[in-house]
């Protein structure tokens, strides 16, 4: 089951049953492999079938000119891709790790209704992030995000996960600056809520004080503050 980490959206409650992907096979020999950074439109991807990510990590996103863009979405391992969905939906995707997406192989209407179910994943989560950037503060929306993607990329060990995304990832998914993710990644491992290692390595030390944070009950007071010389 795919629930938010923190609580679940004001606006739309959905349950997702999702580990049955796992016991499905692809629908052909040869899975699709995306190296770091190169964008899905690279690969012939097959409008109306269904691809689960069965490794690395894709974001959806939308291009607003030559240097800005809004990241829609992070997608971890066990999400599905629907290029058809995508292409309505006007957006684009590229790979922040080395990933693997499988055909998914299942009758026609488990597949209508797994793309259904789907569709109102992603609902939920858009309305989600839409009211995070709305009415959370910075420190809020990262320590929420770390929640969402130790959920995604460390369910056998949810402490423990590779941040596949860069601090100019999470500016764009979270609308904030690249400074202001930077301060805020920073006061959280100085308060000890979270540490960083090489390569992307990421712990969270204090789970429940990282959810005080996500949830506006715990303040990161001198996110702001200007050190003194």
């Amino acid at each position: 089951m795919f629930l938010n980490p923190v609580a679940p959206s004001p606006l739309i409650e959905v349950e997702f049953d999702l580990p049955a992907l796992a016991r499905l096979r692809p629908t052909r020999p040869e899975p699709e492999f995306i190296e770091p950074r190169e964008p899905l439109l690279a690969h012939d991807l097959v409008a109306g079938q269904l691809y689960r990510l069965a490794d690395g990590c894709i974001a959806l996103y939308r291009q607003l000119d030559s240097e800005r863009r809004q990241i829609l979405d992070i997608l971890g391992p066990g999400r599905l891709i629907d290029a058809g969905l995508m292409e309505r939906m006007q957006c684009q995707a590229v790979a922040f790790a080395a990933t693997c997406l499988e055909p998914v192989a299942a009758p026609a209407d488990q597949l209508a209704a797994m793309a259904e179910q789907n569709r109102q994943l992603m609902l939920s989560r858009a309305l989600g992030h839409l009211t995070r950037l709305g009415k959370q503060s910075a420190g809020e929306r990262v320590a929420a995000t770390l929640l969402d993607l130790a959920a995604q990329f460390g369910p056998e060990a949810p402490d423990s996960f590779s941040l596949h995304l860069s601090r100019n990832d999470m500016a764009d998914w979270l609308g904030l600056t690249l400074e202001t993710v930077s301060r805020c990644m920073s006061r959280l491992r100085q308060d000890g809520l979270i540490d960083m290692g090489k390569e992307g390595a990421m712990s969270i030390l204090d789970r429940a004080a990282l959810i005080e944070v996500a949830r506006g009950e715990r303040k990161l007071e001198s996110i702001y503050a200007v050190r003194r010389r």
